[in-house]
């Protein structure tokens, strides 16, 4: 496999010069801290979460490599899978195609959640975890998201 195919089909990518707003969430006291054991993918995922939920995404526009797959971590292919799902006109058979097109959407949702999950986490850091909290709630109501997830069998 050429080394452009690796990065294709093994990665995702960010934004270009996003690195500094990772980091910055990383070294911030609060639970995103990374002395409590998060890594730049946690802040990827959060971010992707908050550019579904505000249906935000946003395009990248200079590619900059990121997140190799063997460190996405084990819930994160889970969820960007159901992602492009959903999100995909080709349903569920988008995952029988390229990883490129899935991947983008999440890319997208993550590059459009990013500053919203950035000024989101700037107040009080017990504010900042129970507008989480009840974002969770509102969006696995009646455990909708558990058993579509077990539906899928992802």
């Amino acid at each position: 496999m050429a080394k452009s195919e690796l990065s294709v089909s093994n990665r995702l990518n960010r934004e270009k010069g996003t690195n500094t707003t990772y980091k910055n969430l990383l070294e911030r006291s609060g639970p995103l801290n990374k002395k409590n054991k998060y890594f730049a993918r946690d802040i990827f995922t959060l971010a992707l979460a908050y550019g579904y939920m505000k249906n935000i995404k946003l395009p990248i526009e200079t590619k900059d490599n990121f997140l190799n797959a063997e460190n996405f971590g084990k819930n994160l292919p889970s969820l960007i899978n159901a992602l492009a799902i959903t999100k995909s006109e080709k349903g569920i058979h988008v995952l029988a195609e390229d990883s490129s097109e899935i991947f983008d959407v999440a890319e997208q949702y993550a590059n459009g959640g990013l500053d919203f999950l950035n000024s989101a986490y700037v107040g009080s850091e017990d504010d900042f975890i129970e507008t989480l909290r009840i974002h969770i709630l509102k969006l696995n109501k009646d455990d909708k998201i558990i058993k579509k997830i077990e539906e899928m069998d992802l």
